[in-house]
Protein backbone atom coordinates (compact mmCIF):
# COMPACT_ATOMS: atom_id res chain seq x y z
CA UNK A 1 0.00 0.00 0.00
CA UNK A 2 1.63 3.58 -0.82
CA UNK A 3 2.08 5.30 2.37
CA UNK A 4 0.92 8.31 1.49
CA UNK A 5 -2.50 6.84 0.19
CA UNK A 6 -5.97 9.36 0.71
CA UNK A 7 -8.91 7.89 2.66
CA UNK A 8 -11.66 9.99 2.92
CA UNK A 9 -9.56 13.27 3.02
CA UNK A 10 -7.02 11.91 5.73
CA UNK A 11 -3.72 11.58 4.85
CA UNK A 12 -2.42 7.77 6.12
CA UNK A 13 1.18 6.95 6.90
CA UNK A 14 1.33 3.34 7.59
CA UNK A 15 4.83 1.80 9.77
CA UNK A 16 4.80 -2.00 9.55
CA UNK A 17 5.81 -4.51 12.49
CA UNK A 18 6.18 -7.79 11.28
CA UNK A 19 6.66 -10.60 14.20
CA UNK A 20 7.57 -14.27 12.84
CA UNK A 21 7.02 -12.89 8.90
CA UNK A 22 3.63 -12.19 10.05
CA UNK A 23 1.64 -8.64 10.51
CA UNK A 24 -1.29 -6.58 11.18
CA UNK A 25 -2.01 -4.57 7.67
CA UNK A 26 -4.84 -2.93 6.33
CA UNK A 27 -5.08 0.02 8.90
CA UNK A 28 -8.65 2.12 8.11
CA UNK A 29 -9.81 5.11 9.70
CA UNK A 30 -13.08 4.32 8.85
CA UNK A 31 -14.51 7.62 10.60
CA UNK A 32 -13.33 10.88 11.71
CA UNK A 33 -14.93 13.42 13.93
CA UNK A 34 -14.07 16.43 15.95
CA UNK A 35 -13.39 14.25 18.97
CA UNK A 36 -13.12 10.98 17.74
CA UNK A 37 -11.54 8.28 15.45
CA UNK A 38 -12.64 5.12 14.14
CA UNK A 39 -10.66 2.45 12.93
CA UNK A 40 -10.04 -0.68 11.29
CA UNK A 41 -7.56 -3.48 10.41
CA UNK A 42 -6.36 -7.31 9.06
CA UNK A 43 -5.00 -10.25 10.82
CA UNK A 44 -3.65 -12.80 10.03
CA UNK A 45 -6.09 -15.85 9.86
CA UNK A 46 -3.43 -17.93 11.33
CA UNK A 47 -2.08 -15.97 13.92
CA UNK A 48 -2.46 -16.88 17.21
CA UNK A 49 -3.91 -13.83 18.80
CA UNK A 50 -5.01 -13.63 22.32
CA UNK A 51 -5.35 -9.75 22.80
CA UNK A 52 -4.73 -6.23 21.46
CA UNK A 53 -3.24 -3.07 22.40
CA UNK A 54 -4.23 0.21 20.56
CA UNK A 55 -2.52 3.51 21.78
CA UNK A 56 -2.44 6.85 20.52
CA UNK A 57 -0.52 10.19 20.96
CA UNK A 58 -0.61 13.81 19.40
CA UNK A 59 2.86 15.29 18.04
CA UNK A 60 4.49 16.00 21.49
CA UNK A 61 2.11 14.56 23.98
CA UNK A 62 1.61 11.58 26.41
CA UNK A 63 1.22 8.16 24.99
CA UNK A 64 -2.17 7.37 25.70
CA UNK A 65 -4.09 3.77 25.67
CA UNK A 66 -7.41 2.46 25.07
CA UNK A 67 -9.02 1.16 27.88
CA UNK A 68 -10.72 -1.45 27.44
CA UNK A 69 -8.65 -2.74 24.46
CA UNK A 70 -10.63 -4.88 21.63
CA UNK A 71 -10.84 -8.22 22.25
CA UNK A 72 -8.62 -11.13 20.63
CA UNK A 73 -11.53 -11.23 17.95
CA UNK A 74 -12.37 -7.66 16.95
CA UNK A 75 -10.15 -5.65 14.28
CA UNK A 76 -11.66 -2.48 14.99
CA UNK A 77 -11.67 0.17 17.91
CA UNK A 78 -13.04 3.67 18.15
CA UNK A 79 -10.75 6.38 20.59
CA UNK A 80 -12.92 9.16 21.86
CA UNK A 81 -11.87 12.19 23.54
CA UNK A 82 -9.52 12.99 21.57
CA UNK A 83 -9.10 17.48 20.18
CA UNK A 84 -10.40 19.02 17.23
CA UNK A 85 -8.00 19.55 14.48
CA UNK A 86 -5.01 17.09 16.10
CA UNK A 87 -3.16 15.08 14.18
CA UNK A 88 -2.70 11.83 16.07
CA UNK A 89 -0.51 8.90 15.52
CA UNK A 90 -2.32 5.37 16.32
CA UNK A 91 -0.76 1.88 16.89
CA UNK A 92 -2.41 -0.95 17.31
CA UNK A 93 -0.15 -4.31 18.44
CA UNK A 94 -1.58 -7.65 18.82
CA UNK A 95 -0.34 -9.75 21.58
CA UNK A 96 0.77 -13.80 21.99
CA UNK A 97 0.02 -16.54 23.75
CA UNK A 98 2.74 -15.50 26.34
CA UNK A 99 1.63 -12.06 26.03
CA UNK A 100 4.04 -11.24 23.69
CA UNK A 101 3.86 -8.60 20.28
CA UNK A 102 3.62 -10.62 17.15
CA UNK A 103 1.91 -7.56 15.05
CA UNK A 104 2.15 -4.43 14.72
CA UNK A 105 0.79 -1.18 12.51
CA UNK A 106 0.40 2.47 12.71
CA UNK A 107 -1.21 4.99 11.13
CA UNK A 108 -2.11 9.14 11.73
CA UNK A 109 -5.35 10.92 11.40
CA UNK A 110 -6.20 14.48 12.00
CA UNK A 111 -9.37 14.95 13.07
CA UNK A 112 -12.30 17.01 11.91
CA UNK A 113 -11.40 21.03 12.31
CA UNK A 114 -14.13 22.69 15.00
CA UNK A 115 -16.47 24.90 13.53
CA UNK A 116 -16.72 28.13 15.84
CA UNK A 117 -20.05 30.14 15.21
CA UNK A 118 -20.29 34.43 15.80
CA UNK A 119 -22.90 36.02 15.58
CA UNK A 120 -23.37 39.40 16.02
CA UNK A 121 -27.54 40.97 15.67
CA UNK A 122 -29.15 44.52 16.95
CA UNK A 123 -26.32 44.96 19.71
CA UNK A 124 -25.52 41.19 20.49
CA UNK A 125 -22.73 39.27 20.14
CA UNK A 126 -22.81 35.45 20.33
CA UNK A 127 -20.74 32.40 20.35
CA UNK A 128 -21.77 28.78 19.82
CA UNK A 129 -19.27 25.83 19.82
CA UNK A 130 -19.50 22.06 19.37
CA UNK A 131 -19.63 20.08 22.61
CA UNK A 132 -17.70 17.75 21.20
CA UNK A 133 -14.64 20.49 20.33
CA UNK A 134 -14.55 20.64 24.27
CA UNK A 135 -12.98 17.51 25.64
CA UNK A 136 -11.36 17.45 29.30
CA UNK A 137 -13.58 20.86 29.92
CA UNK A 138 -16.58 21.64 32.11
CA UNK A 139 -18.80 23.06 30.06
CA UNK A 140 -21.29 23.73 32.66
CA UNK A 141 -18.23 26.05 34.20
CA UNK A 142 -18.42 28.26 30.35
CA UNK A 143 -18.55 31.61 31.04
CA UNK A 144 -17.42 35.21 29.12
CA UNK A 145 -14.59 37.79 30.66
CA UNK A 146 -17.41 38.61 33.17
CA UNK A 147 -17.97 35.37 35.28
CA UNK A 148 -21.29 36.22 36.01
CA UNK A 149 -22.16 35.79 32.15
CA UNK A 150 -22.57 31.96 31.78
CA UNK A 151 -23.53 29.66 28.78
CA UNK A 152 -26.49 28.38 27.82
CA UNK A 153 -26.39 24.35 27.28
CA UNK A 154 -27.63 22.30 24.33
CA UNK A 155 -27.36 18.51 23.15
CA UNK A 156 -25.15 19.65 20.79
CA UNK A 157 -23.52 23.01 21.67
CA UNK A 158 -21.93 25.57 24.30
CA UNK A 159 -23.82 29.38 23.52
CA UNK A 160 -22.55 32.40 25.13
CA UNK A 161 -24.16 35.69 24.64
CA UNK A 162 -23.83 39.54 25.23
CA UNK A 163 -24.94 42.99 24.58
CA UNK A 164 -22.08 44.59 23.14
CA UNK A 165 -21.23 46.74 25.92
CA UNK A 166 -21.64 44.04 29.13
CA UNK A 167 -20.07 40.85 30.14
CA UNK A 168 -16.37 42.58 30.24
CA UNK A 169 -16.89 43.08 26.49
CA UNK A 170 -13.87 45.33 25.26
CA UNK A 171 -14.51 48.13 23.07
CA UNK A 172 -11.39 48.97 20.70
CA UNK A 173 -12.13 51.95 18.45
CA UNK A 174 -9.70 53.02 15.41
CA UNK A 175 -10.99 56.43 13.53
CA UNK A 176 -14.44 55.36 12.20
CA UNK A 177 -13.89 51.65 13.14
CA UNK A 178 -14.99 49.88 16.12
CA UNK A 179 -13.94 46.32 17.45
CA UNK A 180 -16.21 44.46 20.44
CA UNK A 181 -14.00 41.47 21.67
CA UNK A 182 -14.85 38.94 24.56
CA UNK A 183 -13.82 35.40 25.70
CA UNK A 184 -15.31 32.17 26.25
CA UNK A 185 -13.63 31.10 29.26
CA UNK A 186 -13.90 27.35 31.34
CA UNK A 187 -12.03 25.41 33.74
CA UNK A 188 -10.82 22.09 33.00
CA UNK A 189 -12.30 18.62 34.14
CA UNK A 190 -10.70 17.17 37.80
CA UNK A 191 -11.06 14.16 38.76
CA UNK A 192 -12.52 12.73 42.01
CA UNK A 193 -8.89 11.44 43.04
CA UNK A 194 -7.10 15.29 42.20
CA UNK A 195 -6.28 14.14 38.35
CA UNK A 196 -6.75 17.06 35.90
CA UNK A 197 -7.22 16.17 32.81
CA UNK A 198 -7.67 19.18 29.62
CA UNK A 199 -6.02 22.60 30.05
CA UNK A 200 -7.54 25.89 31.05
CA UNK A 201 -10.06 26.50 27.65
CA UNK A 202 -9.50 30.36 26.29
CA UNK A 203 -11.25 31.81 23.53
CA UNK A 204 -11.32 34.96 22.13
CA UNK A 205 -13.99 36.28 19.39
CA UNK A 206 -15.26 39.50 18.21
CA UNK A 207 -17.02 41.82 15.94
CA UNK A 208 -15.67 44.55 14.15
CA UNK A 209 -17.93 47.39 12.47
CA UNK A 210 -17.97 51.05 10.52
CA UNK A 211 -19.31 54.41 11.60
CA UNK A 212 -21.11 55.78 8.85
CA UNK A 213 -24.06 59.13 9.11
CA UNK A 214 -27.05 57.94 7.30
CA UNK A 215 -28.70 60.99 5.85
CA UNK A 216 -32.53 59.25 5.49
CA UNK A 217 -32.25 58.02 8.94
CA UNK A 218 -30.13 61.59 10.42
CA UNK A 219 -27.87 59.14 12.65
CA UNK A 220 -24.71 57.37 12.76
CA UNK A 221 -25.18 53.89 12.01
CA UNK A 222 -22.85 50.77 12.14
CA UNK A 223 -22.09 48.87 9.46
CA UNK A 224 -20.79 45.46 9.76
CA UNK A 225 -17.47 44.21 7.94
CA UNK A 226 -18.28 39.89 6.62
CA UNK A 227 -15.82 37.18 6.75
CA UNK A 228 -14.54 36.56 3.46
CA UNK A 229 -14.87 32.91 3.61
CA UNK A 230 -17.68 30.67 5.18
CA UNK A 231 -17.30 27.09 6.26
CA UNK A 232 -20.06 24.93 5.45
CA UNK A 233 -20.85 21.26 7.86
CA UNK A 234 -22.14 18.83 5.70
CA UNK A 235 -25.31 17.05 7.34
CA UNK A 236 -25.03 13.46 7.73
CA UNK A 237 -21.03 13.46 8.74
CA UNK A 238 -18.18 15.09 9.52
CA UNK A 239 -17.52 16.60 6.20
CA UNK A 240 -17.09 20.78 5.15
CA UNK A 241 -16.39 22.91 2.81
CA UNK A 242 -15.43 26.16 2.88
CA UNK A 243 -17.23 28.87 0.22
CA UNK A 244 -14.98 32.12 -0.07
CA UNK A 245 -14.93 36.00 -1.76
CA UNK A 246 -12.01 37.87 -1.57
CA UNK A 247 -11.57 41.47 -2.59
CA UNK A 248 -8.11 41.95 -4.69
CA UNK A 249 -5.81 44.82 -4.55
CA UNK A 250 -4.99 44.52 -8.28
CA UNK A 251 -5.91 42.99 -11.30
CA UNK A 252 -3.40 40.18 -10.92
CA UNK A 253 -5.02 38.99 -8.32
CA UNK A 254 -1.71 38.19 -6.44
CA UNK A 255 -2.93 39.91 -3.03
CA UNK A 256 -5.92 39.83 -0.97
CA UNK A 257 -7.67 42.74 0.99
CA UNK A 258 -7.35 41.78 4.74
CA UNK A 259 -10.47 42.83 7.56
CA UNK A 260 -8.21 45.75 8.72
CA UNK A 261 -8.19 47.37 5.15
CA UNK A 262 -12.28 47.51 5.15
CA UNK A 263 -13.92 49.77 4.63
CA UNK A 264 -11.94 49.86 1.24
CA UNK A 265 -11.61 53.20 -0.43
CA UNK A 266 -11.64 53.58 -4.17
CA UNK A 267 -12.33 56.38 -6.63
CA UNK A 268 -15.09 56.04 -9.64
CA UNK A 269 -12.04 55.74 -12.06
CA UNK A 270 -10.70 52.55 -10.10
CA UNK A 271 -11.84 48.91 -10.64
CA UNK A 272 -12.88 46.51 -8.01
CA UNK A 273 -11.38 43.01 -8.02
CA UNK A 274 -13.49 39.68 -6.26
CA UNK A 275 -12.71 36.47 -6.27
CA UNK A 276 -14.82 33.85 -5.94
CA UNK A 277 -13.68 29.69 -4.57
CA UNK A 278 -15.04 26.88 -2.89
CA UNK A 279 -11.89 24.82 -1.04
CA UNK A 280 -12.61 21.09 -0.41
CA UNK A 281 -11.30 17.43 0.04
CA UNK A 282 -13.66 16.39 -3.24
CA UNK A 283 -12.21 16.96 -6.72
CA UNK A 284 -14.66 16.66 -8.46
CA UNK A 285 -16.83 20.18 -8.18
CA UNK A 286 -17.58 22.96 -10.19
CA UNK A 287 -18.47 26.46 -9.57
CA UNK A 288 -20.56 28.98 -10.98
CA UNK A 289 -21.57 32.51 -10.02
CA UNK A 290 -25.10 32.52 -10.62
CA UNK A 291 -25.74 36.21 -9.28
CA UNK A 292 -23.54 38.84 -8.23
CA UNK A 293 -25.46 42.15 -6.81
CA UNK A 294 -24.68 45.47 -4.90
CA UNK A 295 -26.53 46.99 -2.18
CA UNK A 296 -26.31 49.85 0.55
CA UNK A 297 -26.12 46.99 3.41
CA UNK A 298 -25.48 43.18 4.14
CA UNK A 299 -29.03 42.90 3.08
CA UNK A 300 -28.45 41.19 -0.88
CA UNK A 301 -32.03 42.13 -0.87
CA UNK A 302 -32.33 45.96 0.04
CA UNK A 303 -33.03 48.70 -2.27
CA UNK A 304 -31.40 50.27 -4.19
CA UNK A 305 -30.07 47.31 -5.62
CA UNK A 306 -27.91 47.05 -8.46
CA UNK A 307 -27.01 44.05 -10.68
CA UNK A 308 -23.50 42.65 -11.37
CA UNK A 309 -24.29 39.29 -12.78
CA UNK A 310 -27.56 37.72 -13.23
CA UNK A 311 -28.69 34.45 -14.14
CA UNK A 312 -25.23 33.30 -14.79
CA UNK A 313 -25.08 36.26 -17.20
CA UNK A 314 -22.75 39.22 -17.13
CA UNK A 315 -24.87 42.18 -16.53
CA UNK A 316 -22.86 45.43 -16.06
CA UNK A 317 -20.82 46.68 -19.28
CA UNK A 318 -17.55 46.67 -17.52
CA UNK A 319 -17.80 43.45 -15.73
CA UNK A 320 -14.14 41.29 -16.46
CA UNK A 321 -13.80 38.04 -15.99
CA UNK A 322 -10.13 36.92 -15.42
CA UNK A 323 -10.23 33.92 -17.50
CA UNK A 324 -6.43 32.98 -17.24
CA UNK A 325 -6.97 32.65 -13.76
CA UNK A 326 -10.23 31.19 -13.27
CA UNK A 327 -10.91 27.60 -12.75
CA UNK A 328 -13.68 24.81 -12.26
CA UNK A 329 -13.13 26.05 -8.22
CA UNK A 330 -12.18 29.46 -8.59
CA UNK A 331 -13.79 32.66 -10.62
CA UNK A 332 -11.82 36.25 -10.83
CA UNK A 333 -13.77 39.34 -11.87
CA UNK A 334 -12.84 42.98 -12.08
CA UNK A 335 -15.48 45.70 -12.56
CA UNK A 336 -15.63 49.62 -12.78
CA UNK A 337 -16.06 51.25 -9.53
CA UNK A 338 -19.33 53.09 -8.73
CA UNK A 339 -22.09 54.53 -6.57
CA UNK A 340 -25.46 53.38 -5.83
CA UNK A 341 -28.66 55.58 -6.91
CA UNK A 342 -31.19 57.21 -4.44
CA UNK A 343 -29.38 55.70 -1.05
CA UNK A 344 -29.21 57.46 1.81
CA UNK A 345 -24.83 57.16 1.65
CA UNK A 346 -24.90 56.53 -1.79
CA UNK A 347 -20.69 56.14 -1.84
CA UNK A 348 -21.32 53.25 0.50
CA UNK A 349 -21.92 49.72 -0.87
CA UNK A 350 -21.45 45.60 -0.61
CA UNK A 351 -21.43 43.23 -2.89
CA UNK A 352 -23.21 39.89 -2.19
CA UNK A 353 -23.19 36.84 -4.73
CA UNK A 354 -24.86 34.04 -5.10
CA UNK A 355 -22.60 30.93 -6.04
CA UNK A 356 -23.57 27.07 -6.94
CA UNK A 357 -21.72 24.55 -6.18
CA UNK A 358 -22.02 21.45 -8.70
CA UNK A 359 -20.79 18.19 -9.14
CA UNK A 360 -19.02 18.25 -12.65
CA UNK A 361 -19.77 14.98 -14.27
CA UNK A 362 -23.64 16.80 -13.41
CA UNK A 363 -24.66 17.88 -17.60
CA UNK A 364 -27.97 18.55 -16.29
CA UNK A 365 -27.04 20.85 -13.28
CA UNK A 366 -27.47 24.58 -13.86
CA UNK A 367 -23.85 25.12 -13.52
CA UNK A 368 -23.43 23.20 -16.78
CA UNK A 369 -25.94 25.53 -18.42
CA UNK A 370 -24.02 28.74 -18.15
CA UNK A 371 -25.79 32.20 -18.73
CA UNK A 372 -29.34 31.46 -19.05
CA UNK A 373 -31.61 34.73 -18.69
CA UNK A 374 -34.52 34.22 -16.70
CA UNK A 375 -36.88 34.52 -19.56
CA UNK A 376 -34.73 31.34 -21.42
CA UNK A 377 -35.26 29.44 -18.01
CA UNK A 378 -38.54 29.69 -18.07
CA UNK A 379 -39.49 28.73 -21.28
CA UNK A 380 -36.92 25.38 -21.23
CA UNK A 381 -38.85 24.82 -17.84
CA UNK A 382 -42.01 24.63 -19.44
CA UNK A 383 -41.20 22.34 -22.13
CA UNK A 384 -39.92 19.74 -20.30
CA UNK A 385 -39.00 19.33 -16.05
CA UNK A 386 -36.65 17.12 -16.56
CA UNK A 387 -34.01 19.97 -15.01
CA UNK A 388 -36.47 20.81 -12.37
CA UNK A 389 -36.99 16.88 -10.93
CA UNK A 390 -32.85 16.86 -10.89
CA UNK A 391 -32.15 20.17 -9.51
CA UNK A 392 -34.60 19.17 -6.23
CA UNK A 393 -32.56 16.02 -5.99
CA UNK A 394 -30.00 17.63 -4.02
CA UNK A 395 -27.05 17.56 -6.52
CA UNK A 396 -26.28 21.03 -6.43
CA UNK A 397 -26.59 24.07 -4.04
CA UNK A 398 -26.20 27.64 -3.82
CA UNK A 399 -24.31 29.28 -0.76
CA UNK A 400 -24.58 33.37 -0.59
CA UNK A 401 -21.74 35.71 0.73
CA UNK A 402 -21.32 39.08 0.76
CA UNK A 403 -17.52 41.09 0.70
CA UNK A 404 -17.33 45.16 2.17
CA UNK A 405 -18.09 47.66 2.79
CA UNK A 406 -16.73 49.51 -0.17
CA UNK A 407 -17.01 53.63 -0.19
CA UNK A 408 -16.29 55.42 -3.70
CA UNK A 409 -14.89 58.49 -2.77
CA UNK A 410 -15.15 61.28 -5.15
CA UNK A 411 -12.20 63.93 -5.42
CA UNK A 412 -13.40 66.87 -3.01
CA UNK A 413 -13.51 63.47 -0.26
CA UNK A 414 -10.70 63.04 2.32
CA UNK A 415 -9.85 60.00 4.36
CA UNK A 416 -10.62 61.83 7.28
CA UNK A 417 -12.20 60.33 10.50
CA UNK A 418 -16.15 60.95 10.68
CA UNK A 419 -17.44 64.53 10.91
CA UNK A 420 -21.09 64.17 11.42
CA UNK A 421 -22.85 64.95 14.68
CA UNK A 422 -22.90 61.84 17.15
CA UNK A 423 -27.05 61.79 17.38
CA UNK A 424 -27.44 58.17 18.13
CA UNK A 425 -26.84 55.16 16.27
CA UNK A 426 -28.73 52.51 14.36
CA UNK A 427 -28.00 48.91 13.40
CA UNK A 428 -27.11 48.39 9.57
CA UNK A 429 -28.49 45.67 7.52
CA UNK A 430 -31.44 44.22 9.77
CA UNK A 431 -33.52 41.48 8.64
CA UNK A 432 -30.57 39.62 6.71
CA UNK A 433 -29.83 37.41 10.24
CA UNK A 434 -33.02 35.17 9.28
CA UNK A 435 -32.03 34.55 5.75
CA UNK A 436 -28.13 33.88 6.18
CA UNK A 437 -28.82 31.59 9.02
CA UNK A 438 -31.49 28.87 7.14
CA UNK A 439 -29.13 28.94 3.96
CA UNK A 440 -26.18 28.14 5.69
CA UNK A 441 -28.09 25.32 7.64
CA UNK A 442 -29.68 23.40 4.43
CA UNK A 443 -26.45 23.49 2.43
CA UNK A 444 -25.94 19.96 1.46
CA UNK A 445 -24.03 18.02 -1.10
CA UNK A 446 -24.41 14.56 -1.77
CA UNK A 447 -21.71 11.87 -2.04
CA UNK A 448 -19.70 12.95 0.22
CA UNK A 449 -17.25 10.22 1.88
CA UNK A 450 -16.74 9.82 5.43
CA UNK A 451 -13.74 11.50 6.93
CA UNK A 452 -13.36 13.75 4.93
CA UNK A 453 -12.17 17.43 6.59
CA UNK A 454 -12.01 21.15 5.89
CA UNK A 455 -7.96 21.89 4.58
CA UNK A 456 -7.70 25.50 5.78
CA UNK A 457 -9.25 27.98 8.28
CA UNK A 458 -11.50 31.03 7.94
CA UNK A 459 -10.94 34.41 9.07
CA UNK A 460 -11.67 34.65 12.86
CA UNK A 461 -14.12 37.63 11.85
CA UNK A 462 -17.71 38.50 12.84
CA UNK A 463 -19.93 40.63 11.53
CA UNK A 464 -23.94 42.21 11.89
CA UNK A 465 -26.86 40.46 11.04
CA UNK A 466 -24.05 37.88 9.42
CA UNK A 467 -23.18 34.67 10.48
CA UNK A 468 -19.25 34.29 10.79
CA UNK A 469 -17.42 30.65 11.77
CA UNK A 470 -13.90 30.51 13.33
CA UNK A 471 -12.17 26.97 12.68
CA UNK A 472 -9.85 25.78 14.63
CA UNK A 473 -7.42 22.52 13.81
CA UNK A 474 -5.40 21.17 11.27
CA UNK A 475 -2.05 21.50 12.90
CA UNK A 476 0.58 19.93 14.70
CA UNK A 477 0.72 21.63 18.12
CA UNK A 478 2.48 21.24 21.47
CA UNK A 479 -0.52 21.48 23.24
CA UNK A 480 -3.29 20.00 21.96
CA UNK A 481 -6.37 21.98 23.17
CA UNK A 482 -7.09 25.17 20.94
CA UNK A 483 -6.82 27.74 23.98
CA UNK A 484 -5.84 31.41 23.35
CA UNK A 485 -4.49 33.58 26.15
Amino acid sequence: MNPGALFGGVVLVFVLTQAAGQALSDLTFTDVGMDYVSLSWTAPADLNITGYRVSYQYSGGPQTGLNPPPAPEDTTATVQGLYAGVEYTFTVTSLGEDGEENGEISGTATTAAAVLNTACDQGTMELSIPIAALPGVIVTSMHLLDPRCGATITPTHVILSTHLLECGTIRQTLADKFTFVNKAIATPVVSENGAIRGRNFSRSFQCEFIRRFDITQRREVLYNIPPPSVPIEIEGGNNSLIISMNMFTSADFSDKFDSVDFPLQVTPADRLHFGLGVDSPLDNLELFALQCVATPTLNPDDSPRVSIIQDGCNIDPTLEKNDARSGEKALYYSVQAFTLPNAGDNSLLYIHCTMLVCFEDDSDSRCSEGCVPARGRRQAGSVTGEHRVRRESGKEHDVKISQGPIITKTGKEKETGSTFPTVGVAVGAVGVLTGVLMLIATVVLVRMRPGLVTRKTAKDRAGLDNYSFQVWGKRKPNVPSPDTQ
